[in-house]
């Protein structure tokens, strides 16, 4: 079961990550072609927040664009670095399940303890 966790997990940083590049790279090319829509920075924040933050810092050097904006440029970095530490806190942990029927007397029915556990 766990397993699966971690491949879901990898595919899902593999796809936010592809949809954040393609992402700039639409929003390159409806500006060179001076259309109106595009893509405003709510979005690129919200989608690094999301787990693609990689994926657009380094679509935005790969395009050349919007690497003057120094909201993005500050900001993608420290969203890589808090995607990293989730992932690596993610599997360390076991994705924070725990077995019910270990050293602490976890039976199944007693979610209390459960709980306090997580939130040590």
């Amino acid at each position: 079961m766990l397993i699966y966790i971690k491949i879901l997990l990898i595919v899902y940083l593999l796809a936010i990550n592809v949809y954040s590049f393609l992402l700039v790279k639409s929003n390159r090319d409806a500006a060179e072609e001076d259309e109106k829509f595009v893509v405003k920075e709510g979005k690129y924040f919200l989608t690094g927040l999301l787990g693609g933050a990689l994926g657009i810092y380094v679509s935005m050097f790969v395009f050349r664009f919007k690497t003057e904006n120094l909201f993005l440029m500050a900001l993608m970095p420290v969203l890589i670095a808090v995607s990293a530490f989730f992932v690596y806190e993610c599997f360390a942990k076991n994705f924070f399940i725990y077995p019910m029927n270990d050293r602490n007397g976890l039976n199944g029915s007693n979610y209390a303890l459960l709980v306090t556990m997580l939130l040590r």
